[in-house]
């Protein structure tokens, strides 16, 4: 370092020295004195002002004079709208078309027979029937005797007027059931023959009452039921074996069965009852085809029970 600037650097020392130890010490400046918070004056209570409010002593001015009336009426139209001297013209009213004639076939009957089958079922006060069917054995005891059988039978209707759907009908039927197996032993041990065959036949007829209800214009259902008395006729038939000449395709020799009536009884007049519905169609004039069920008890003789029975018919009602 260049001597001389210490030199000088040492004088400036020597003189700030003394002026720096004379300076008194730094004092802090002492702390602010607690003030206590002003004290809470509620607002003065408010004072009405001791002078009322101007009024103004002037009413606000009117109108003297009234609005302006128009004294002049709407002009109105004087002249009527012209009217149509001309009446319109009139078109002249088309010819009615001509009356309907029905199609006639040139036979005449194929059409008649269609037109009267389209009208429905038309009221007869007596109306007969004639059909045939199936008849049904129900219950333990018949089914143990008897097969099921076919029927045939006919009846008479009357209905007093065609405003009440109401009539009475008889009806006679005969029946033919074959013995069952269980049917011809019993009969074997009861006559001590061999009873190979057997039928029973039962015929009789009911009275009952019937109701018929439409089912639109092409059909119309009905409710019957009533009494009736009924016979059965059983006939027994023993088979023996007899040996000769037995031809089938060719002849051999051999056993053949022989047939012959070995009992036939008949019952008396037995009580029944019967309900069933039925459904008729027509076919064209006073004819009509009909199908229906019933169920038929009849009351066996000698305390024996109830034989019952589902007959089922079709025919032709006219």
């Amino acid at each position: 370092m260049n001597p001389n600037r210490l030199c000088a650097l040492g004088t400036a020392l020597v003189l700030v020295a003394p002026a720096l130890a004379q300076q008194p010490p730094y004092q802090a400046p002492p702390p602010p004195q607690y003030q206590p918070p002003v004290q809470y004056q509620p607002p003065a209570q408010y004072q009405p002002p001791a002078q009322a409010p101007p009024q103004y002593q002037q009413a606000p001015p009117q109108y003297q004079q009234a609005p302006p009336q128009y004294q002049q009426a709407p002009p109105q139209y004087q002249q009527a709208p012209p009217q149509y001297q001309q009446a319109p013209p009139q078109y002249p009213v088309p010819p009615p078309p001509p009356p309907y004639q029905p199609y006639q076939s040139p036979s005449g009957s194929a059409s008649t027979a269609h037109t009267q089958s389209q009208q429905g079922i038309t009221y007869h006060p007596f109306r007969m029937w004639l059909g045939g069917g199936y008849s049904i054995t129900q219950g333990s005891t018949v089914k143990d005797l008897l097969n099921d059988g076919g029927m045939g039978g006919l009846g008479i209707a009357w209905f007093p007027t065609a405003s009440i759907p109401f009539g009475i009908r008889i009806d006679g039927s005969y029946t033919s059931h074959s013995q069952t197996l269980n049917g011809l032993n019993q009969a074997s041990q009861s006559t001590g023959q061999n009873i190979g065959d057997g039928y029973t036949d039962i015929y009789g007829g009911d009275v009952d009452a019937e109701i018929d209800l439409p089912l639109g214009t092409r059909s119309r259902e009905y409710f019957f039921g009533g009494v009736g008395w009924y016979r059965e006729r059983t006939t027994l038939k023993s088979v023996t074996y007899q040996q000769g000449t037995i031809c089938w395709f060719y002849c051999y020799p051999g056993y053949y069965p022989v047939y012959s009536t070995a009992q036939v009884s008949t019952t008396g007049w037995l009580p029944s009852w019967n309900a069933g519905i039925g459904f008729e169609f027509p076919l064209g004039g006073s004819a009509s085809f009909f199908l229906d069920g019933r169920f038929l008890r009849i009351k066996q003789p000698n305390n024996g029970g109830y034989w019952d029975f589902i007959p089922i018919r079709a025919g032709i009602r006219f």
